[in-house]
């Protein structure tokens, strides 16, 4: 063989390994973006927070990819209809993945009525056991200062109050740096003069507690008497 052919066949069995090498990346690529795109999945995000209670339209998220590996597929959001008539069940922040459990269905009201929400200790907001639809009194307890004599009150402010939605429980500091308590956000569907009667228990009650109402209720429509006009309860 002369040099010539010597060098015709070194180039030969260079082009070969280069072609070999070139195949073997190609392969290699293909098989890491197919197991890319294998293990992710597309998920809905947040772009701006959304307080409790409000809808979130198509403008406040995004759509992403994310890794599907500890992704709980069945909880998250995947489709923007799914939003459709739902409201925030608490304060999402930017940024969040959205889950069927951050939102609930949007309340509906009767003519007339007002939609409030107040935070009710879940020690004495029948923890648990309050669901939208239901019908609960609402007792608050005040203490009333008589010159110098100080007077404990409990009255029924509020009959047959219908529960439209029950938030997540979170965790509230009060006045006191260690004093943390576990209240849960709810929401009552009332008549306008009922709606001032809880805004003034919240403002200045020292407790307020709620009453689940037992089969059709009773005394739903009895007339209550004003906000701590009414005897220590017995």
């Amino acid at each position: 063989m002369n040099p010539r052919q010597r060098r015709g066949a070194v180039l030969l069995i260079l082009a070969a390994v280069g072609a070999i090498v070139v195949f073997v990346s190609i392969v290699g690529y293909v098989g890491s973006v197919r197991a890319e795109v294998r293990d992710k999945v597309s998920v809905l995000q947040l772009t701006r927070p959304v307080a409790a209670y409000d809808p979130v339209d198509e403008s406040a998220v995004r759509r992403i990819q994310v890794a599907a590996e500890g992704m709980p597929k069945e909880v998250m959001l995947t489709d923007l209809q799914e939003l459709a008539g739902k409201v925030a069940a608490t304060d999402v922040p930017q940024g969040a993945l959205l889950e069927k459990g951050m939102f609930v269905n949007a309340p509906t009201l009767q003519s007339g009525q007002r939609e409030i929400a107040i935070m009710i200790d879940a020690e004495t907001g029948v923890a648990g056991k309050v669901q939208p639809g239901m019908l609960v009194d609402i007792y608050a307890s005040f203490q009333q200062q008589n010159g110098t004599v100080q007077k404990s009150c409990a009255v029924r402010v509020i009959s047959g109050a219908r529960v439209i939605n029950v938030g997540r429980m979170q965790s509230e500091r009060g006045q006191n740096p260690n004093d943390i308590s576990q209240v849960v956000p709810i929401t009552f569907a009332l008549a306008a003069q009922d709606s001032i009667k809880l805004t003034y228990a919240e403002s200045f009650a020292a407790k307020v507690r709620l009453a689940l109402i037992g089969g059709r209720g009773d005394g739903a429509g009895q007339v209550l008497a004003p906000v701590c006009a009414a005897p220590v309860a017995r």
